[in-house]
């Protein structure tokens, strides 16, 4: 008797159990989108910060550059100009700020020992009337100055402009914290930055303005080598004031116009911040702030960008709920529709059999219908189609009646036509289990529109040849014209990266490569050279160029630097010569020669190429523009080459031709195994131009 009921109770379970599966699977599938999508919005959402912060970071980063290699090539001219006079500083000054945006002030702070001090004061007296070295007052009011006190060495401010705003006199000797970045400077022959301190702007009203200042060091000689010769030959340094709301003005726009709050902390100040975006804001870290480090002047910075509420949107944050919450009921709504399903399913077993001939012509429809259905019966070539195929193409379907296969064939474009044949092929041969091929077909208006035909055979004869073939169209222009996109933006950013590589090795002015790719090409062709190839380096200077500049403007001086390295370039024959401006108006040539002789025909035709331009120049002997040239040639590196070595060698040539008379050329030959350790530089008499 208990048979009867567990037999009559098993289906029961079963459904049952199939409806808690459809539920738990639903469910389960809800849960694994909404988190899917929760991940993807974060991803996107990090990718969308990073891009705007990049965009944040360049911006900065180009006004900070601005600065610093403004302030080197300044500094290095400086250090060939020891007669530097106040006149000559303020024209120097207003040019080199109009290029540096951030920077608002320009300082010549030079080095006085404090028993030189009453002389420099009586000197600087008779440009600047009522001149006096001095330190701000020890706990006095903004402005208040007193008498320097004693100490070994004084930086005083000798120039500054604009002198308006300038701390003239001051001894910035006073502050060690100034002081530490001056000496690191000092010492490693770069332009270093300071740390955020209160700018000192005597006699001028308002409160204090945050900013640092970047020191370039000025020498008696150009370019000392070792810490010990950059102490002994320092005279002064060329410090350029950036205001930090000058500096981080393009930056915070840039963020502001992307819903971003900017941070700024100084690493090396125990992480304390020194500028944000909303002042008067505490700083609390939160999870979406991406940090960014940047290097300013030899500082570690780092900055934090934080989006504000909104700034992505809150169609992303809702997303995932609204899948989630549609997803659920997605699945409540499928397991009563399976439950009702099961209720109804053994009235539907009475009827399966009279329906079975409708449901297979029915499933051979649905199996391929996603938008237009075609039918093909291969015997007598006619087509069905439903009206959805004919507008895909613009057209009715009894516009197209009667259809058969060769309305197709016409309507396809004949450059695909093959490959739909051929794919067909495959399919009635068994090769294939599925018919598949994307074609155009020609649309009413004369366009082409991109199809999607996919079908398989539904009946055979007893011979096994396909008599009945069925399946869908789909218009896939627009994921084509995607997948074109796609093709045309990754074409497009390729472009944009070769021309970024471009920009972080050329020079901007002249085209010519930049001082920081020398050492890698060096290095290129150092290697190649050891293979059993002679390598040499060329070094010129124009002559005279700052009397050029003097008397022409720097406009021109600028269009001679460009004259000259285009004359340069169609001198260089093979694909492994290199030009460079190492700066101001001197440039290096790294060329490979086969021998001694055919090194210097090779300078010397550089030379001449250069007196052919004739550009006047009245300042100069010749009358012309010329060059002083320093060569240096090994005919067989090895691996103690380098390219410090190098460059002395060449810088060494260079300057002798510039002390016997300039216009020539100097060359330094070496053999195998020769020259190959960095020669003492002896200190030049004087200033070269």
């Amino acid at each position: 008797m208990n048979t009867r009921p567990r037999r009559g109770l098993w289906p029961s379970f079963v459904d049952v159990a199939l409806v808690a599966l459809v539920l738990l699977v639903g469910l389960a599938g809800s849960l694994g989108a909404y988190r899917s999508l929760s991940l993807k919005a974060a991803a996107q959402e990090r990718e969308q910060l990073s891009a705007m912060g990049q965009s944040v970071v360049d911006a900065f980063d180009r006004q900070l550059m601005r600065v610093v290699e403004a302030l080197q090539a300044a500094g290095q001219m400086l250090s060939a100009e020891p007669g530097l006079t106040h006149e000559q500083f303020l024209r120097y000054g207003a040019g080199l700020i109009d290029d540096a945006s951030a920077m608002t002030l320009l300082e010549w702070q030079p080095v006085v020992p404090h028993e030189q001090l009453a002389e420099f004061e009586r000197q600087a007296a008779r440009e600047q009337p009522g001149y006096r070295v001095v330190e701000p007052a020890p706990g006095g009011p903004d402005g208040g100055f007193v008498t320097v006190q004693v100490r070994e060495l004084h930086v005083p401010v000798h120039y500054s402009w604009p002198e308006s705003e300038a701390a003239v006199g001051v001894d910035m000797a006073f502050d060690p914290r100034r002081m530490h970045s001056k000496l690191i400077a000092r010492d490693t022959g770069v332009p270093i930055a300071s740390e955020v301190f209160a700018v000192i702007r005597r006699g001028q009203p308002g409160g204090a303005r945050s900013g640092f200042a970047v020191s370039a060091p000025v020498y008696r000689v150009p370019r000392p080598v070792g810490a010990e010769a950059r102490r002994r030959e320092l005279r002064g340094f060329l410090a350029g004031v950036v205001e930090l709301s000058a500096l981080m003005s393009e930056a915070a726009l840039r963020a502001d116009a992307n819903g971003l709050d900017v941070f700024v902390f100084d690493q090396e100040e125990a992480h304390r911040l020194i500028y944000a975006s909303r002042a008067g804001e505490p700083f609390r870290a939160g999870e979406r702030d991406m940090a960014l480090s940047v290097d300013v002047g030899g500082r570690p910075w780092q900055l934090v960008l934080r989006p504000r509420p909104g700034a992505f949107g809150a169609a992303g944050d809702r997303m995932p709920l609204l899948v989630l919450a549609a997803g659920s009921l997605a699945t409540l709504l499928v397991a009563v529709a399976v439950a009702r399903s099961l209720v109804v399913r053994r009235r539907l077993e009475r009827t399966e059999a009279v329906l079975a001939e409708d449901r297979q012509h029915l499933s051979n429809v649905i199996d391929g219908t996603a938008a237009g259905t075609w039918d093909w019966h291969l015997d007598s070539d006619r087509l069905v189609i439903n009206e959805r195929w004919a507008q895909m193409l613009g057209f009715s379907r009894t516009e197209l009646e009667p259809v058969s296969g060769k309305t197709w064939e016409r309507l396809c474009h004949e450059g695909d036509l093959a490959g739909a044949r051929e794919a067909l092929k495959r399919h009635f041969g068994g090769q294939e289990e599925r018919y598949a091929a994307e074609f155009r077909m020609r649309h009413a208006a004369g366009h082409w529109v991109w199809v999607q035909s996919s079908g398989r055979v539904f009946e055979r004869d007893a011979s096994g040849r396909p008599l009945r073939l069925a399946g869908t169209h789909l218009d896939i222009s627009r994921r084509k014209a995607d997948e074109q996109r796609v093709q045309d933006d990754a074409r497009a950013l390729e472009a944009a990266n070769r021309q970024l590589r471009d920009l972080a090795i050329l020079d901007a002015l002249t085209g010519a490569f930049n001082r920081r790719h020398f050492d890698d090409v060096c290095l290129a062709a150092l290697t190649g050279a050891r293979c059993g190839q002679a390598v040499g380096l060329c070094m010129l200077d124009i002559d005279h160029f700052k009397a050029y500049n003097d008397r022409y403007g720097h406009q021109a001086g600028d269009a001679v630097l460009r004259a000259m390295v285009q004359t340069l370039k169609h001198g260089l024959k093979r694909s492994t010569d290199a030009l460079f401006r190492l700066g101001g108006e001197e440039f290096g040539v790294i060329f490979s020669a086969p021998s001694a002789i055919a090194a210097q025909q090779f300078v010397g035709r550089l030379s001449a190429a250069v007196h052919a331009l004739a550009l006047p120049h009245e300042d100069n002997p010749q009358r012309i523009v010329t060059a002083s040239f320093g060569l240096a040639w090994w005919a067989a590196p090895t691996p103690l080459l380098t390219p410090e070595t190098m460059y002395a060698a060449a810088d060494e040539a260079l300057y002798e031709a510039k002390r016997t008379g300039r216009d020539r050329i100097v060359v330094r030959c070496f053999s195998a195994g020769e020259g190959e350790r960095a020669p003492e530089i002896a200190a030049p008499a004087g200033p070269q131009a």
